[in-house]
């Protein structure tokens, strides 16, 4: 462990911004955003080698800790906060925009189950109080459950 702190503390400040490159550039590779808050950590960790310099041994290695914990702790909240303001919730949700819609019943069903026509595709459907609609049968989509729709007569 000494070698290794030994190597951490002999890092001038642009290291651990060539560091924070690295990882952000990793996160480039990456789809997640594990990378970020070490990049971050790495960047907080070298201004402040910028600013104080190296005042006692093993500090740097304490720092970079320090402030990748801190900013894997704020920084989801605060990209989540960024993601919550679409304007097209529904976007990627094929089911829920078909709530309100109206299908054709194209095999009738039986048991309260059967497959609507919605636009170009069919779907399995339930109907939501449990009746049998006929083929050809105009119905509204009440609500989709993963891959099945939720209808009642039109």
């Amino acid at each position: 462990m000494e070698p290794f702190v030994t190597l951490i503390d002999s890092i001038p400040f642009w290291g651990w911004f060539v560091l924070a490159i690295a990882l952000i550039a990793a996160e480039v590779v990456l789809p997640t955003t594990h990378m970020l808050w070490p990049a971050a950590g790495a960047v907080v960790t070298g201004m402040l080698v910028l600013v104080l310099g190296d005042p006692f041994p093993a500090w740097q290695v304490a720092a970079f800790a320090v402030f990748t914990v801190i900013a894997a702790m704020i920084g989801p909240r605060y990209l989540k906060s960024t993601y919550a303001a679409s304007e097209h919730p529904e976007l990627n949700k094929r089911g829920a925009r078909a709530t309100g819609q109206t299908a054709t019943v194209v095999e009738a069903f039986t048991g309260g189950r059967g497959k609507v026509r919605l636009g170009d595709t069919q779907w399995l459907a339930r109907s939501a109080d449990g009746s049998d609609l006929a083929a050809g049968a105009r119905v509204e989509v009440v609500e989709s459950r993963g891959t099945e729709l939720v209808v009642k007569p039109a």
